[in-house]
């Protein structure tokens, strides 16, 4: 008699069980990595902001020594499907020495750099610990030097033709804004917060002219 032995498969799948245990480890893991990943994605978005900003102001003073003008820079808020943009206020560009709309309109000529709408313009009554900041901003200052805030339109930042910071002022026969014809020496910054974290970034300007990112971390300011 031909004896045929039976061959039992040794293969076999996961069972309910294990499934749904998998999935229960997969889905913690992401609830923990989830916050995590957003919150480093807006940080990110606020350095880029920052460094765009940064970037615009040093175009400025580039631009300023080239024309032997004197720019400022803005942040022109957007609206519906108009992006939050910021630019140097460059064009049009008047005999008297004054140059652009004041910040109220871009010019199709004027540099500009998109910026997230969760990342808003602050006013240094707003900003942490701008004492701390100063301190760093200008560790030698005789003259108790304030900043001047970067944010109103009314100061923006503004490079003259010296390639330092100024703040343009009236004369006869036109507007200047220099080291010796304007109001001294100007340092200037800038606070940028993320809406969504709360997350703070600064551009400041020396007196000297040197542009600085900076970021708030833990009750202090620290370079980037």
């Amino acid at each position: 008699m031909e004896i045929q032995a039976n061959r039992t498969s040794l293969h076999r799948g996961f069972s309910l069980v294990e499934l749904i245990a998998v999935i229960a480890i997969i889905l913690i893991l992401a609830g923990v990595a989830a916050p995590n990943f957003i919150r480093a994605l807006y940080n990110a978005r606020l350095r880029g902001a920052g460094n765009d900003f940064a970037s615009m102001v040093q175009l400025c003073r580039i631009r300023a020594v080239q024309d032997s003008r004197y720019y400022g820079v803005y942040l022109h808020a957007g609206s519906g499907t108009s992006p939050q943009e910021v630019f140097v206020d460059i064009y049009p560009q008047n005999v008297n020495g004054a140059s652009g709309s004041g910040g109220l309109t871009i010019d199709p000529k004027d540099p500009v750099a998109v910026i997230p709408a969760e990342v808003t313009q602050q006013s240094p009554t707003s900003a942490p610990n701008t004492t701390g900041l100063a301190q760093l901003l200008l560790p030698t200052n005789p003259n108790s030097l304030v900043p001047t805030d970067g944010s109103s339109i009314a100061t923006p930042i503004t490079f003259g033709p010296e390639g330092l910071p100024c703040k343009p002022l009236a004369v006869t026969g036109g507007t200047v804004c220099n080291s010796r014809g304007g109001a001294g020496a100007v340092a200037y910054w800038v606070f940028l917060q993320d809406t969504r974290t709360q997350a703070w970034e600064a551009v400041t300007i020396t007196p000297a002219g040197r542009i600085q990112r900076w970021t708030y971390s833990s009750g202090t300011w620290s370079k980037l």
